[in-house]
């Protein structure tokens, strides 16, 4: 999962753990409710100093706004030099399911 996205899915729960809505976020934040409801959408890219803020009203570190519950750990750094191997992984995969897939559309064909 991307950074950003992470980032966007872990506010909206974190907020909405907080009982607050967009608008009152932006209200404890000092920062308009479109500029928030753009933050959260993905649109908008909140400043260091906004996100300390924001974390201050949701109540919690601002690590949490980037840490990944799923894994256990902060956000996934993939090195350069493992994409191959996961890009090859991948085309495998979805080379085995669309024969897979091929066969059983020929077995089932008049």
């Amino acid at each position: 999962m991307d950074v950003s996205r992470l980032f966007t899915q872990n506010l909206k729960k974190w907020r909405k753990i907080a009982g607050l809505s967009q608008k009152e976020l932006a209200q404890k934040c000092g920062t308009g409710y479109s500029y928030m409801r753009q933050i959260e959408s993905g649109v908008g890219h909140p400043s260091f100093a906004l996100l300390t803020k924001i974390a201050e009203a949701l109540g919690i570190e601002p690590y949490k706004l980037f840490y990944n519950d799923a894994a256990g750990e902060h956000c996934i750094v993939v090195e350069s030099k493992d994409i191959d191997n996961i890009k090859t992984d991948f085309l495998k995969n979805i080379s085995e399911e669309f024969d897979r897939i091929m066969g059983k559309l020929k077995s089932e064909s008049p």
